[in-house]
Order: structure tokens, then sequence, then C-alpha cells
């Protein structure tokens, strides 16, 4: 009895909003988590640094096939809309530091910032639970939008348009 007692305690406590009040949460019109993460380089970059210019964070893992269709929907979509005034960028929720990130870049030819999002504080934060997701962050620095299934071409290039404010 007293096991189901602590663990009832445990799970309230996990579900309470105090167990959350310490970390940042991903809100449509409020600014984005930001952490600071590993890039394919090894070097630890901030992400509110990169939120100069209306952005797409792409969280993806190595094993996902979908993932992979979105990559060259990704591509299209920076020679359309060009990376002076769009940011795409990835996180690997897969990788825990730049080994992972550097392989998955250079299999897929993903030619954008990627990050080693292999931790719980981030994951959590952006309510990653699966992939493909994409977040689309607009001039404001707030979350416009948040994709959390496959998406098409003309959906994200919709969605693109609309942080970039055309």
């Amino acid at each position: 009895m007293k096991i189901i007692r602590y663990l009832l305690v445990f799970f309230v406590f996990l579900l309470s909003p105090f167990s959350d009040a310490y970390s940042a949460k991903l809100v449509v019109g409020e600014p984005p988590p930001t952490f600071t993460l590993i890039d394919e380089n090894g070097k630890k970059v901030n992400f509110d640094d990169l939120l100069d210019k209306p952005a797409v964070i792409y969280f993806t893992h190595n094993a996902c096939h979908y993932c992979t269709q979105i990559i060259a929907m990704l591509k299209r979509a920076d020679k359309k809309f060009g990376r002076e005034d769009l940011r795409i960028m990835g996180v690997n929720v897969m990788a825990k530091d730049q080994r992972l990130v550097h392989a998955y870049k250079e299999e897929l030819g993903f030619i954008f910032p990627m990050f080693a999002g292999n931790r719980s504080d981030v994951l959590k934060a952006y309510k990653i639970y699966y992939v493909p997701k994409l977040i689309f962050i607009d001039r404001d620095k707030k979350v416009s939008k948040v994709v959390g299934h496959y998406i098409h071409q003309p959906e994200l290039e919709a969605n693109i348009k609309e942080i970039m404010g055309q």
C-alpha cells in the first residue's frame, strides 16, 4: 500500500504545474523555449541568437522515414524563400553530441544548422513525443504554428509565408 501511495504522490507531482515551473514551454503566440545546444561541429550555440529572422525549427531523428522527405521540402523552401529572410534549423532528438548530428547531415544532405537535442529538458519543453515536428517562429520571435505530423510542400510554404508576413 505504501508503494502505491508513493507512486500516486510522485505522479501527482509530475503532473502538477509546480513540476514545470522552472522550465519554458512551447506555446503558440509566445516566444519559444531557448537552449544552448551543440551543433555538428561540437560548438555550443544559443537558440535565441538564431532567432534573428523568421525561423523553422525541425525536430527529427535518424530512423524517421518521413523526416527524410521533409528535408527535401525544406531544401526547396530554402531556395524559394532564401536564407537572408528565413532561418531553417534542425534538432536531432537522438543525438547527444555532434557525432550523430554530423553523420545525419552527411547521410541525408541536411544543409542547415543542426543540433544535438537528446536532452530531457529540450524534449519536454518542445513537447517532442514523436517526429517529425516543425515549429514556425515569426518575426517577433513568437511561435506561430506547431506542425506535429507529416507536412506537404504547399502547407509548409503557406506556413513559411505566414511567418515571413507575405
